[in-house]
């Protein structure tokens, strides 16, 4: 299972449609015939490495990663051996090498999205002094592929590459809003879905009627329901036809905002900002 970040948005009415039952989830990849297992336990040893977020010798690896201690050695010594993993010579620990950053920098370099959002979510983070973020959805989770931090202390620290669930989040119910409700509703139904605050809305009918709302009002509006002390507005990107392609927010800590104050002053602006987005990129 991919690891979280441990820290920290089409306008216009739109009637509901009837409710439709779930489709079941999909099988489990690994029942796929193509699925190759042993490159699923290399990407299980990256994973842990990144998620530990420190140097981590082999037994402990092997724990944090949920494999054998000799599958673990195998496939640390090849990452090695390819440049992608480093091995202290005294500790002998291993850490991520700077070679991994050339596929996070080849992912942001060509995506188009990011491209043409990026001056202008620039100028709404100068205009607003917030957080102004860009997200896509990858599975059920959000992923942040381009961030402007706001000039003010804040409640919740992201970066580029952190990733949140889709159900509790802003952004992540803006992009499932977009979707057809019986897609949106056998993703949810699908995934598991946790409490991550007290405030924190998980079940199918309640989340039924956020969606409904955001497809209403044109964004969705998120009180602490994924961090405390974090208020977050968000409004999803759509191209011709509909599909959703990505979302933008503005976060804010609740200790200098209203949710009332976000609503009139904020969710305007991360409207405006994902048509014009949307216009740059020539999907309406």
């Amino acid at each position: 299972m991919r690891p979280r970040a441990a820290a920290r948005v089409r306008a216009g009415p739109a009637q509901p449609r009837a409710v439709m039952v779930p489709a079941q989830p999909p099988a489990p990849a690994e029942n796929h015939p193509l699925f190759v297992g042993s490159i699923a336990k290399c990407f299980q040893v990256l994973e842990a490495l990144n998620a530990a977020a420190r140097p981590v010798a082999l037994t402990e690896l092997a724990a944090l990663a949920q494999l054998e201690r000799s599958a673990v050695q195998r496939i640390t010594h090849t990452l090695t051996m390819l440049g992608y993993l480093r091995q202290h010579p005294a500790t002998r620990a291993y850490t991520l090498s700077g070679r991994m950053l050339e596929f996070g920098h080849t992912v942001l370099a060509t995506d188009r999205l990011r491209e043409k959002a990026h001056p202008i979510l620039e100028q709404l983070n100068r205009r607003t002094g917030e957080t102004v973020n860009l997200m896509e959805m990858e599975g059920d989770e959000i992923v942040y592929i381009a961030r402007f931090p706001s000039l003010h202390a804040v409640s919740v620290d992201l970066h580029v590459g952190s990733r949140l669930p889709g159900y509790c989040t802003a952004a992540g119910r803006a992009m499932l809003a977009q979707m057809d409700e019986a897609q949106a509703l056998a993703r949810l139904s699908a995934v598991k879905r946790r409490a991550m605050t007290i405030h924190t809305v998980t079940d199918l009918p309640g989340l039924r009627r956020m969606l409904a709302e955001v497809r209403r009002i044109g964004y969705a509006l998120n009180d602490q329901e994924a961090f405390i002390g974090d208020i977050s507005v968000a409004a999803p990107l759509a191209d011709r036809a509909g599909h959703v392609v990505g979302a933008i927010n503005i976060a804010v800590p609740s200790p200098r905002w209203k949710v009332e104050d976000v609503r009139r002053k904020l969710a305007p602006q991360v409207v405006a900002t994902a048509r014009d987005i949307a216009a740059e990129l020539g999907v309406l």
